[in-house]
């Protein structure tokens, strides 16, 4: 058993090294911003006028539902590393070849993100407001929570699958996510009733498995469509999502809202914080519908709001935003520092590449960082 173990972790990380080298030397080339649009203004004035938007989100959509983000320093990956030391390296919880070969760590893990225990955030009814004014061409999301079908969010791709419904890997046979449900909260490995032996396994895809031609088919139809691209709350990591930004037409405008920058990815609008605090912002610069889709979603669920740390005065009408760089702004819970040494703001060196952007004025008012919730304002990440 143990030599069986020990080659499987050796062809694990054999085919791991073969998957970074294959992405190192593949990657797309670099886009080219344009111009013309910058400001969260700029943001505005897109979501005000375009009529084909296609947005892509991940995990960052869903952080405040209560549903922890995969790549973050105190994201799923991070506890997985000190909870599963067993693991090769922890995304080995989501790819087949390992849930193949051991299905019990995801089975102990899975309860915390199954389906039914959250809500929609306002992220996710901001695209259903987009919908119902006809504005969205398709939300692709990377997110297996199933919030964009409670939202009702119809124009949806669920890219990596979602827990809607199940397989067994012995005989095939689907079931409603129901039929697991128990193991699920019991933490405990489900077979299939059918055939007594096979494992049943979600239907969300894992590293090692393809998308499906669904996606594939849908992308070819909209990249040719789209007016507006929006990335939120991904960090574009995962291969073929990733590389929806640099499928479409080089001048179809592109914004992002993330905690932090993409080093890999250049948008022309970059909104950097909250998912759900700019797009709250968003709401109230737009005005109208998602003005009061933002107050039912506020009445609805205050008491949540006002459990989370980093929320805001829920009666707020004006906007606060430290724009650091033409085309960047930020808002509370951005990924970043300001180094008073450097006279610049950067990015933890800790867990991420280092972007260093120059705050144009001589005298920084630190006062006006801490609102922002900028982390390690007086001193550089140990």
């Amino acid at each position: 058993m143990l030599e069986e173990g020990a080659t499987f972790f050796n062809s694990y990380v054999a085919l791991k090294i073969a998957s970074i080298l294959t992405e190192l030397l593949d990657r797309p080339p670099r886009r080219e911003k344009l111009l013309a649009y910058n400001s969260f203004e700029d943001a505005v004035d897109l979501f005000r006028t375009r009529k084909r938007i296609l947005i892509l989100t991940g995990a960052g959509v869903s952080v405040s539902c209560g549903i922890p983000d995969f790549r973050s320093r105190d994201g799923i990956y991070a506890r997985l590393h000190v909870d599963y030391p067993d693991l090769p390296d922890p995304t080995a919880m989501f790819d087949i070849r390992y849930f193949i070969h051991n299905p019990a760590p995801f089975y102990d893990f899975a309860s915390e993100i199954f389906p039914g225990q959250f809500e929609p955030s306002i992220s996710h009814k901001f695209i259903r407001q987009l919908e119902v004014n006809n504005q969205l061409l398709r939300n692709y999301t990377q997110n297996i929570d199933t919030l964009e079908r409670q939202a009702k969010i119809e124009r949806v791709v669920e890219c990596h699958g979602s827990f809607s419904k199940a397989t067994c890997l012995n005989c095939s046979t689907k079931f409603d996510i129901d039929v697991i449900k128990d193991d699920v909260m019991a933490k405990r490995v489900a077979h299939c009733p059918r055939c007594a032996v096979g494992v049943i396994k979600p239907d969300i895809v894992f590293f090692g498995e393809d998308l499906g031609s669904d996606f594939h088919i849908q992308m070819a139809a909209d990249k040719d469509e789209v007016d507006l691209l929006v990335v939120i709350g991904s960090s574009l990591k995962v291969r073929p999502v990733s590389l929806i930004p640099f499928s479409v037409d080089r001048n179809v405008p592109q914004i992002l809202i993330n905690r932090e920058p993409l080093s890999s990815y250049r948008a022309d609008i970059e909104l950097l914080g909250n998912c759900d605090e700019i797009i709250e912002d968003i709401c109230i610069a737009l005005g109208g519908d998602f003005a009061d889709m933002l107050e039912r979603h506020r009445t609805c669920f205050g008491f949540l709001l006002r459990s989370i740390s980093y929320s805001r005065n829920s009666a707020k009408t004006t906007l606060a935003i430290l724009q650091i760089s033409p085309n960047r702004a930020i808002f509370p819970g951005a990924e970043l520092y300001y180094d008073l040494e450097a006279g610049a703001i950067c990015q933890p060196m800790s867990h991420r590449y280092v972007i260093i952007v120059r705050y144009n004025s001589h005298k920084v008012n630190e006062c006006i960082f801490l609102q922002f919730g900028v982390r390690e304002l007086l001193a550089k990440p140990r």
